[in-house]
């Protein structure tokens, strides 16, 4: 352990010399790594966005159940208790006949002006209901229909929960394409750094011949790999960084509209930054042992 450690600037020499003395297959298997982790950063965060975009739609999923008018103040509030019993119900919000009058005299006062309100009101008491999951909104929308004192519990029908399952397979297919994305980019590093070190194999021929162990050897491969993973993140990176932030301040955190809400700066990209760099220099690492590990299956 002792002479390992003694070894370490060494191997840290070897693999500097070996990346300036072959600058060429350096820079391309770095811009290989630039290239490959641009494209995934892209993919991870036009994921991320993607998921925040569907669950910020489903978070303004609620159920509006209308009270019924012959119900006093304390029967409302037992309704209402009775309903926050019910498992899967996050809140409830209680509005008033003349709240949701108000409401819709700010959406169209030439329709709703003509309505009063107090007793001449039409309108009914009701109830905004969240629920903890989008999935349960169905059947919990049954269960509060079923309560005595509700006249209706509505939640949009199927189209809300056609739209639930298509934001699911949205996100599944997003996380499954970013992991493949991730593989192929393994694949591709890997090879490139393979390619690179395979032009070197006369090299590691010599240092076996001349009776160097194969760790000995390999070592210095190794934390080329890392070095070449290292700079090939720091492309990816600065745009990473510097592409979100002028993004998320240019559209000011809104993409089209309120409802699609871009992930906040932090913790995000500097989680996507984390992800490039590990990839890149596990990557880089990976690729150089098992590339150099090719050339020294043989026995003495």
């Amino acid at each position: 352990m002792i002479k390992f450690i003694r070894m370490i600037p060494l191997h840290f020499r070897s693999a500097f010399h070996g990346i300036t003395r072959h600058s060429s297959s350096s820079v391309s298997a770095i811009s290989a790594v630039s290239v490959t982790l641009v494209l995934m950063s892209i993919f991870i965060l036009l994921t991320g966005n993607l998921n925040n975009f569907t669950y910020h739609i489903e978070d303004n999923f609620a159920i509006r159940v209308n009270i019924d008018s012959v119900l006093d103040d304390v029967e409302i509030q037992a309704l209402q208790s009775e309903i926050e019993a019910i498992e899967g119900v996050k809140s409830v919000i209680f509005s008033s006949k003349d709240e949701e009058l108000r409401h819709l005299r700010e959406e169209n006062e030439k329709i709703f002006g003509m309505y009063e309100e107090g007793d001449a009101n039409p309108l009914r008491n009701t109830f905004q209901v969240e629920t903890t999951t989008p999935e349960q909104i169905k059947e919990i929308t049954q269960k509060i229909a079923e309560l005595e004192g509700v006249e209706k519990a509505e939640y949009g029908g199927d189209g809300i929960s056609i739209m639930i399952s298509f934001f699911q397979v949205i996100r599944n297919g997003g996380f499954l394409f970013v992991a493949i994305l991730g593989v192929l980019a393994i694949f591709l590093i890997s090879n490139t750094i393979k390619m690179t070190i395979y032009a070197r194999k006369t090299e590691i021929g010599i240092m076996r011949n001349v009776g160097a162990g194969n760790w000995f050897i390999r070592i210095p491969f190794i934390i080329e790999g890392l070095f070449i993973g290292f700079f090939g993140t720091i492309l990816p990176i600065l745009l990473t960084v510097v592409g979100y932030s002028y993004l998320y301040a240019k559209t000011g955190g809104y993409f089209l509209s309120t409802l699609f809400v871009m992930k906040p700066i932090s913790p995000f990209v500097p989680t996507v930054c984390s992800i490039l760099l590990i990839s890149g220099v596990c990557v880089g690492m990976l690729g150089s042992f098992l590339a150099v590990s090719k050339y020294l299956r043989w026995k003495r």
